[in-house]
């Protein structure tokens, strides 16, 4: 298994996959299968991301006390642009708010793995998953990888990204090089879906 020869089985008898690599990797593709074909239970680390901002939780509330109204809206619940316009503008101002939300998706990462049944595996996906510490949760980790070109072109058809804001996003995140260095494999997803099927399914049955 790369890295890991062994699954460690952290989490007791369920086996929790962490899935990560770049914007237009695909992933979302790989997932798919894992949910269709394995039946495997899907936890998107984004979304968990999301709700700790929601109206109501500790973090909204500690955000708003470290980052002030003016990211409050008037319900109670957080200005996400606002929040992005301060926090994305100094890296010490990102960590803070890096270290109020890591910690609440980690905790909700943790219960939802409690909850999952024995014969289920848990797959984790986040695109920040060793920056977010996301890495201790996994028995392995996953890296989906694309030549960079595909990407581009996935960004440019899907999103309607141009060649430059694509690059751009590429180059903040993980290479290719880099997730070979960090993950037990790679799935390559430069094929079509029966390739990429059938790379999924051998780490499957490892």
């Amino acid at each position: 298994m790369g890295k890991n020869e062994k699954r460690q089985n952290k989490n007791g008898s369920v086996r929790v996959i962490g899935i990560t690599g770049g914007v237009g990797s695909g992933k979302s593709t790989a997932l798919q299968m894992l949910k269709q074909h394995y039946h495997a239970y899907i936890c998107m680390a984004d979304e968990l991301g999301h709700e700790a901002m929601q109206k109501g939780t500790d973090a909204c509330a500690q955000i708003i006390a470290r980052f002030g109204k003016a990211v409050e809206l008037p319900d109670g619940g957080i200005d996400r642009n606002a929040l992005a316009d301060i926090a994305y503008r100094e890296t010490e101002r990102l960590n803070e708010l890096n270290g109020i939300i890591h910690p609440f998706v980690h905790r909700e990462i943790r219960r939802q793995i409690a909850r999952c049944p024995a014969d289920q595996v848990f797959v984790l996906e986040t695109a920040i998953l060793f920056e977010s510490g996301c890495e201790a949760l996994c028995d392995e980790i996953w890296g989906v990888v694309t030549k960079d070109e595909i990407r581009i072109r996935r960004l440019m058809e899907s999103r309607g990204y141009s060649r430059d804001r694509a690059l751009g996003i590429m180059r903040r995140q993980m290479s290719n090089e880099e997730l070979a260095e960090r993950c037990d494999c790679l799935i390559a997803n430069d094929g079509d879906r029966e390739e990429l099927l059938k790379q999924i399914h051998k780490q499957m049955l490892r």
